[in-house]
């Protein structure tokens, strides 16, 4: 009876340790999702042009005019500190951009290229932080 009390305490106790872990997709969505605003720049220029983005956890992110409205809107990925983003403007201009990041957990900043289509890289640099 007592090795009984013990393997089901032990049953129990083991499923509520795993219960309480923390899902780990390799994505950090809550520190990631939120308004994040900042600017960007040209070529080789220090960002300096509003830039905005509303980052939303379910994968979703849009770019933010400075009133606060959707320029546009796309899919956002974060593997490790590496912030991916794919987005398009809505008409008439429907132009289509990719942004690559490196997200810093210590300064809570993103900073990276954009670029226009599938290039990340080819727009300029560009730098926001979590408002």
């Amino acid at each position: 009876m007592k090795f009984l009390k013990l393997s089901i305490l032990t049953t129990v106790f083991s499923i509520c340790v795993l219960a309480c872990n923390k899902d780990s997709d390799g994505t950090a969505s809550q520190p990631i999702a939120g308004k994040w605003v900042g600017t960007y720049g040209f070529g080789n220029e220090s960002p300096a042009i509003y830039y905005a983005f509303n980052i939303k956890s379910n994968g979703v992110i849009e770019e933010l005019s400075q009133s606060g409205n959707s320029k546009g809107s796309g899919t956002w990925n974060l593997n490790g500190n590496t912030f991916t983003a794919h987005y398009q403007w809505k008409a008439p201009l429907n132009t289509i951009y990719t942004v690559i990041a490196t997200y810093d957990v210590a300064t809570g900043k993103l900073t990276g290229t954009w670029g226009y289509d599938d290039d990340g890289d080819n727009g300029g640099l560009w730098e926001q932080s979590k408002q």
